[in-house]
């Protein structure tokens, strides 16, 4: 028998997982293309089969300025990109902190 707080915690990580899922989305749909340079990566977390969180700092080059930014998106365990690597980005036009790495 699975006990009660361990419910919970799976329900809790699954809704923070769908939620993360429509943002992606939405950045997906109106988010424009660019490309990033992965400065660092932070951490790596397992959420799903196959899929994990990944916190990196990013370089972007957004209209003749660099954008520092701490990046937190989803991505498949077998494409998590390496420090150094360019990869292709989706960021919002109106709140560039909304960035998906598309890799």
């Amino acid at each position: 028998m699975i006990a009660w707080w361990n419910i919970r915690k799976r329900k809790k990580s699954r809704k923070l997982v769908y939620g993360q899922l429509q943002q992606q989305r939405i950045i997906l749909q109106e988010g424009v293309a660019a490309h990033a340079r992965i400065i660092e990566i932070e951490a790596v977390q397992e959420l799903l089969k196959g899929y994990v969180e990944l916190k990196a700092w990013v370089v972007i080059r957004l209209q003749e300025k660099l954008l520092y930014q701490l990046v937190h998106t989803m991505i498949l365990a077998e494409k998590v990109p390496a420090p150094g690597a360019v990869v292709p980005v989706r960021v919002m036009p109106d709140d560039t902190s909304s960035i998906m790495i598309m890799s």
